[in-house]
């Protein structure tokens, strides 16, 4: 990068200053990550847009890292161009310093002066971070994020406090004596995420109704999106994409929960397919991404999903379903124009490339549907 390639990109890029962080800390955004040092003071060059920080702090004796905590950041014309954190020892996390438009015009006018002391945005990877993120809205996320801002992979919890009598100072009789004095955890919900929930309780209704909600679950995506997302269908693939960045780079396990119920939710609303075809185009693109770059494991070059059996990956079962209902309501003459052909030219790559990765394959009837053929003696 020349010198006038790299100061436009410096006028241009927005800023995150990270102060006072651990020295030897684990630090990333988006897709890398990089172990810091003293002089560390953030990140420069910092495209427009939502951006995604973790980071772990490493204990100065084991060298073991911690549970990697994380946290969104929106970078925007005209006063969101620099962003500052603060590292609390007291909290272990970073806190965000809310500052005053002087406050702000300050610390913009001492960029030239921290510049050594920053690292590059790795311009590089930006692509991919677009590719998995391009439907992150930050209206949408600050209803589905912790009301803290702050994520963390481990559960935070409050223990109660209150005085001890007399005899909690005594010798407990037995075990059960002993847990009964054992603090009592609380959950601090300001960590909680706000997760949409996906309901799997069977509701009082007909037979025929039961059958068609678990067939086709389209009314119960609409309500979703009706009470979450104003009725925006978009907000559903925004709770997708953010599910699965904060399993694959912040480590939450909650994250992969919620992203395999919604992928489930998604690929079972047979109507859906007809009202949002484009959406379901944008879903394929997504998934398509997700698995490209999450796949592998970094480390060893292996498949996530590899060692999954087929018939049992609920990946491949729900994408089965998707792709046999899509062929039948094809086949029957009920989905018409140009975004519904777009959607099974798409679909029709995405099952080429899965066969490709993960050697699946997809008949056009699963084999728990055929009809099973029995043969009789002949008397």
């Amino acid at each position: 990068m020349n010198s006038d390639t790299a100061r436009q990109l410096f006028e241009s890029g927005g800023i995150l200053l990270v102060l006072d962080a651990p020295k030897e800390m684990e630090f990333g955004i988006d897709m890398y990550f990089w172990q810091i040092g003293s002089q560390f003071h953030g990140i420069k060059m910092i495209p427009p847009g939502i951006h995604y920080c973790y980071y772990s702090e490493r204990d100065s004796l084991t060298k073991e890292l911690s549970s990697r905590q994380s946290f969104f950041i929106n970078i925007q014309q005209p006063n969101q161009m620099l962003i500052v954190v603060r590292w609390s020892p007291k909290e272990n996390l970073f806190q965000r310093e809310h500052l005053t438009s002087d406050e702000y015009e300050n610390r913009r006018s001492q960029r030239y002066e921290l510049d050594r002391l920053l690292g590059s945005y790795p311009l590089d990877t930006y692509r991919q971070w677009l590719s998995v993120s391009n439907h992150l809205n930050y209206d949408f996320l600050q209803k589905l994020l912790p009301s803290n801002g702050h994520i963390c992979s481990a559960n935070v919890y409050n223990p109660n406090e209150h005085k001890k009598t007399t005899e909690e100072y005594s010798i407990p009789k037995n075990l059960t004596e002993a847990e009964s004095r054992l603090p009592k955890m609380i959950e601090n919900p300001e960590f909680a995420f706000r997760f949409t929930t996906i309901e799997n309780k069977t509701i009082a209704c007909s037979g025929s109704d039961l059958t068609q909600s678990k067939l086709d679950r389209t009314n119960e995506l609409e309500k979703i999106i009706a009470q979450r997302f104003d009725s925006n269908i978009h907000g559903i693939l925004c709770e997708l994409q953010l599910s699965f960045i904060v399993f694959f780079l912040g480590h939450l396990y909650d994250g992969f929960e919620q992203w395999k119920s919604l992928f489930r939710l998604i690929c079972s609303c047979q109507k859906a397919y007809r009202r949002w075809p484009n959406v379901y185009i944008d879903f394929l693109q997504m998934i398509y991404f997700q698995l490209k770059y999450f796949s592998t494991e970094l480390t060893t070059g292996e498949h996530f999903f590899v060692d999954i059996d087929q018939q049992e990956n609920y990946i491949y079962k729900s994408l089965e379903n998707f792709f046999v209902n899509l062929t039948a309501f094809n086949d029957s003459d009920q989905m018409e124009g140009s975004d519904t052909e777009k959607l099974l030219e798409r679909a029709e790559k995405m099952k080429q490339f899965l066969n490709e990765t993960f050697k699946w394959t997809f008949d056009d009837e699963p084999d728990d549907e055929k009809p099973i053929i029995v043969e009789l003696d002949n008397e």
